[in-house]
């Protein structure tokens, strides 16, 4: 049970708590102007600084990282084990506790102190199946400024998943964790896979993944592809000064192809000469011409006119005779040039047939270099080609193999709910008996724990309208209901708070008959129930006529200076 909550601040407001109900009451003052609301009184801050002392890690924009709280200390008097503990956690120094069990103060590492808190109010054990304290606590102090009083009653926060709720409900509620696990993991599983199938559904990403017998083909394909390219550096042979080598078969090629020309015109030319001379032997004039016409006419020539003429046919012939060895020389040269140029060509082409017989039994240090990174290359897209085929069965299998998980499990917790019938039966008892002790027969209500495809299905439910103040109630009585059971069960502590804000849409007669039953439960399981409440709505309570009993633990009113929990005013 908690005793005591107080504070170095001096005019804080200490609460001091006894078993059974006790009641952290907000007072209008008659000074006050019309303007002020007791909402600023420090109701919810007095939750803050008892979830502060249970470890929370109090992030801005906690009211307790004001610049004005932060010298300020708070101290809390509970009972741990069979020990009755102080302690005690500064703003100063928010990562180490003080707890004092009655043999001197050690301080403690906050997260070791709610290791401490785990095991001392929760009787958790350090199984990786277990919820953490916090979220247990949760249910124990619920935090308005998260969201807890507005959602459904198995979430502790805004926009909680169910799934996430069902580890520290489970454990509370005495089910089994490892089913609870296995769920997760199937949920994880298929919310991954849809992710996946939606990804997979939009065009660029669809492109990025491909589809299997795609992905095969093309991993066939650059399977061809590796092996070649791997027999290729297998049988690679470096060539000594390839490029050397390279550049005189290029050089070779050049001079081949220069002597064929030349080889081609000293052949033209040899032809054309030959041709000049077999001119020559056929085209010779006839020198006898001029002596048979002056036969024919009964006329001789002259003596000189003879001698001239044979003067004539001598030159003629000499000079035929010179131009004949003129082309017999030049016709000499050109075979000289052209038999020149044809044994060169020979030499030149069997250097070029050789040059090139090494060129291609080998190759250049950076042609084998370029084989080897293609190689490279190939592996590496045929690696990411086989991973994303893996993804891609996954995917394909992943809807078929979740179905057949999800099923199995389905199975096993519907086993699991019918051997816990007995005990499932008697939680629905105490949550339906409760709900009719505020509504009476009114309002038929149910605490349904059933199997669901992603395991524990809790639904507390109260019949009728779904009004705010309904909802309220059947927060209450979830809330209640879950202490009994885990105290009974030694899975939880011996006090539930609740912030002013679960009765703001109560009806008074509900909130009366909340409180007489917070009063029986509490004196029944030995048990405490801490609410902050407002004056007038306490006061319409007390004057439906239901009798219940309480304790108020400390007053806090809305005059500026002093009637706060902090006793200061700040923004």
């Amino acid at each position: 049970m908690l005793h005591e909550l107080s504070s170095n601040l001096p005019d804080f407001k200490t609460a001091r708590f006894e078993p059974g109900v006790n009641i952290a009451l907000a007072i209008r003052t008659r000074s006050t102007a019309s303007k002020d609301s007791r909402n600023a009184v420090g109701k919810s801050s007095m939750l803050r600084v008892l979830d502060f002392l249970f470890g929370s890690d109090a992030r801005s924009p906690h009211v307790l990282r004001n610049v004005a709280l932060e010298k300020s200390t708070y101290e809390l008097l509970l009972d741990l084990g069979e020990n009755r503990s102080n302690v005690r956690r500064s703003i100063a120094e928010m990562k180490f506790v003080e707890v004092n069990d009655g043999s001197g103060p050690v301080s403690l590492p906050n997260a070791e102190w709610r290791v401490l808190l785990g095991q001392e109010l929760f009787g958790l054990t350090g199984s990786e199946l277990e919820p953490s304290f916090r979220s247990l606590l949760s249910y124990y102090l619920r935090d308005v400024g998260s969201g807890a009083y507005a959602g459904r009653p198995i979430e502790t926060f805004r926009k909680q998943r169910a799934m996430d709720t069902q580890r520290p409900l489970a454990y509370l509620f005495g089910l089994d964790l490892e089913l609870v696990a296995a769920a997760r993991n199937v949920a994880e599983a298929s919310r991954s896979a849809a992710e996946l199938r939606r990804a997979a559904r939009d065009p660029i990403m669809g492109m990025t993944l491909g589809r299997s017998a795609e992905i095969d083909a093309e991993v066939r394909t650059l399977d061809i592809r590796r092996r070649q390219l791997e027999v290729q550096v297998s049988d690679f042979r470096v060539v000594e000064q390839y490029s050397q080598h390279r550049r005189r078969a290029d050089e070779l090629s050049r001079e081949i192809r220069l002597l064929n020309d030349e080889i081609y015109t000293q052949e033209r030319r040899i032809a054309d000469i030959r041709a000049s001379l077999e001119d020559e032997n056929r085209e010779q004039p006839d020198h006898d011409y001029v002596t048979r016409v002056f036969q024919e006419v009964g006329r001789e020539l002259p003596q000189l006119v003879e001698r001239r003429l044979e003067e004539v046919h001598e030159f003629h012939q000499s000079v035929i005779r010179n131009r004949r060895r003129y082309l017999e020389n030049e016709r000499d040269t050109a075979i000289q040039l052209r038999d020149r140029a044809t044994s060169r060509l020979v030499a030149a082409d069997e250097e070029r047939a050789s040059t090139m017989r090494l060129l291609q039994e080998g190759g250049a240090l950076e042609t084998f270099l370029q084989l080897q990174e293609q190689l490279s290359d190939v592996n590496g897209r045929l690696s990411e080609l086989r991973q994303r085929q893996s993804v891609v069965d996954r995917w394909e299998n992943s809807s078929r193999h979740l179905q057949l998980e999800a099923a199995k499990l389905e199975i096993d917790i519907s086993t699991d709910v019918q051997e816990r019938s007995e005990d499932l039966e008697s939680i629905a008892r105490i949550f339906s008996d409760f709900a009719y002790e505020i509504y009476g027969s009114d309002r038929p209500a149910s605490l349904v724990i059933e199997p669901s495809k992603s395991g524990y299905s809790i639904s507390p439910t109260i019949g009728g309208d779904q009004s705010q103040g309904v909802r309220s109630i059947v927060m209450f009585c979830f809330d209640l209901t879950l202490a009994v059971v885990a105290k009974r069960r030694g899975r939880g502590p011996d006090f539930l708070v609740h912030d002013s804000h679960l009765y703001d849409a109560v009806e008074a007669r509900q909130v009366a008959s909340a409180l007489r039953l917070a009063n029986e439960v509490t004196e029944r399981e030995g048990m405490q129930y801490i609410a902050t409440l407002n004056s007038d709505a306490l006061e319409r309570a007390q004057a439906e006529g239901i009798n219940f009993d309480f304790h108020q633990c400390t007053e806090l009113t809305d005059e500026y200076e002093s009637g706060g929990l902090f006793g200061l005013r700040f923004n």
